[in-house]
């Protein structure tokens, strides 16, 4: 008997179930049952592995689409975070500095967003280090990473800054 054949209704979400199950199937192999310790941390180190290599290809990709850059340069760059701060402070690439000790390297709208959802977990002080992002994104036009609030105080012609 089919398992079709008691189902009401269509068999989509049979079908659904099956994919799903298909996709648990290849993350494991045959022979992941029978094991032993070394080949089970050979292969979840190999995976390991290959999830790094695919983080560090679309942190090149993310680097390359916001500078404009071919990939051949972004394989010569090779962007690790210290060469980019040093980038940045050489003056290769605009932006700079919220923090002290090329702390917040500010260089796109984005690296704009992300420095002032991180100020409050830095030791230094959170009002000089938001009047710095707010410097840095209005000289560089960069305001598109600020959050709406900011842009709101702005408008009404304030500094941005959160009232005390």
């Amino acid at each position: 008997m089919n398992l079709n054949d008691t189902y009401a209704g269509d068999s989509a979400r049979l079908e659904a179930n099956k994919k799903k199950r298909g996709r648990r199937e290849l993350l494991v192999t045959s022979k992941d049952s029978y094991m032993s310790a070394e080949d089970a941390m050979q292969e979840i180190f190999a995976r390991k592995r290959q999830r790094g290599a695919q983080f560090r290809e679309a942190k090149m990709a993310d680097y390359r689409d916001r500078m404009g850059l071919t990939f051949a340069e972004c394989e010569e760059h090779d962007f690790a975070d210290a060469e980019l701060r040093q980038k940045i402070k050489d003056g290769e690439i605009k932006g700079g500095f919220a923090g002290e000790d090329m702390s917040f390297p500010i260089w796109s709208p984005e690296s704009v967003k992300d420095a002032w959802m991180s100020v409050g977990r830095s030791d230094q002080p959170t009002k000089k280090l938001q009047q710095n992002i707010l410097r840095l994104a209005q000289k560089h036009n960069w305001k598109a990473g600020l959050p709406k609030e900011v842009l709101k105080r702005m408008k009404k012609g304030g500094s941005g800054l959160p009232p005390d």
